[in-house]
C-alpha cells in the first residue's frame, strides 16, 4: 500500500519554489538581452513587483492578508499541537510583528502581481504545516543550547528588521521620492536592503531550533534564495536609478564583499 511521505512532499514543494525563483532571478541578474516573449511575460507579470517593475495588479497593502491568514491558521495548528510550542510560538510572534507593521509602520505605495500574492498567502500556512512535519518526521533532538542560540538570533534579527522597516517607512513619509535612498540606521552603511538579510537570519533561527528535517531545510533554502535575489535585484535597481548619487560602499548581501 502506497503511503505519502509528507516530509518528502514538502521538501519537493519548497525546493520547487526555490528552483523556479532562482532560474528567473539569475536571468534578471545577468541582464540578458535574449528576447524570449514567454520568459519575458513570466518575469514582468508573474515575478517582478514593487519598484522593480511598473506593472502590478494588487495593492501591496494587501500584504496584510498574508499575516491575517497566517496568524489564524497557525494559531489553530498550534492549539491542535500544543507540544510543538518550541517552533510555533516564535512563528506566531513573527507573524504578529509583521501584521503590526502592516497596520502601524509600513507605507505601501506600489503594487504586486498575482503570483506573488498567491505565494505570500500560502507561505505561512505551509510554514505551520512544515513545523508539524518537522516534529513527526524528526530524527534529531532539539537541544537547549541550539534553542537558546536560535532564540537570541531570532530576537536580535527581528529587532533589526523592525527598525529597518520603521526607518524606510519614515523616509517615504518625509521625502518626495517613492523609493528614497535608505539611510538613518547604521546597517545602511553596509547593506542596501538589510531587511532581506534579516529575514534570512530569522529563518536560519527556525532551522537551528528545529529537528532539521529535509522539509525544514528546504523551507530555509526557499527563503534564502528568495530573499537573496530580492536583495541583489533591489541593490541593482538602486545603483541604476540613483547612479553616482548612490553610496558606493553599500553591498547587497555581504558587507565589503557582495
Amino acid at each position: 500500500m502506497f503511503e505519502w511521505n509528507l516530509n518528502l512532499c514538502f521538501t519537493f514543494f519548497w525546493l520547487s519554489l526555490a528552483a523556479g525563483t532562482l532560474l528567473l532571478g539569475i536571468w534578471l541578474l545577468i541582464d540578458t538581452k535574449i528576447n524570449l516573449p514567454f520568459i519575458n511575460f513570466i518575469i514582468q507579470h508573474l515575478y517582478l513587483h514593487g519598484k522593480l517593475t511598473g506593472q502590478g495588479y494588487i495593492p501591496k497593502s494587501y500584504y496584510i492578508h498574508f499575516y491575517i491568514i497566517g496568524l489564524i491558521i497557525n494559531i489553530v495548528l498550534f492549539i491542535s499541537h500544543l507540544s510543538y510550542f518550541l517552533l510555533f510560538i516564535p512563528l506566531i510572534l513573527h507573524i504578529y510583528r509583521r501584521l503590526y507593521e502592516c497596520f502601524y509602520v509600513h507605507k505601501f505605495n506600489s503594487k504586486m502581481n498575482f503570483l506573488y500574492y498567491f505565494c505570500g498567502s500560502i507561505h505561512y500556512p505551509c510554514f505551520g504545516l512544515t513545523i508539524i512535519i518537522d516534529y513527526q518526521y524528526s530524527y534529531t533532538n532539539i537541544t537547549f543550547i541550539n534553542y537558546f542560540a536560535a532564540l537570541i538570533l531570532f530576537s536580535s534579527t527581528s529587532y533589526i528588521q523592525y527598525n529597518v522597516h520603521f526607518v524606510l517607512a519614515n523616509l517615504k513619509r518625509s521625502q518626495n521620492e517613492i523609493y528614497p535612498i535608505p539611510y538613518g540606521h547604521w546597517i545602511f552603511d553596509y547593506l542596501s536592503c538589510p531587511n532581506y538579510i534579516a529575514e534570512i537570519f530569522i529563518y536560519c533561527s527556525f532551522l537551528i531550533a528545529s529537528h532539521r528535517t529535509s522539509a525544514m531545510a528546504a523551507l530555509f533554502i526557499w527563503v534564502f534564495v528568495h530573499q537573496s535575489l530580492s536583495a541583489l535585484l533591489n541593490h541593482q535597481w538602486y545603483r541604476r536609478y540613483y547612479r553616482e548619487l548612490y553610496p558606493l560602499g553599500r553591498c547587497a548581501l555581504i558587507p565589503f564583499i557582495l
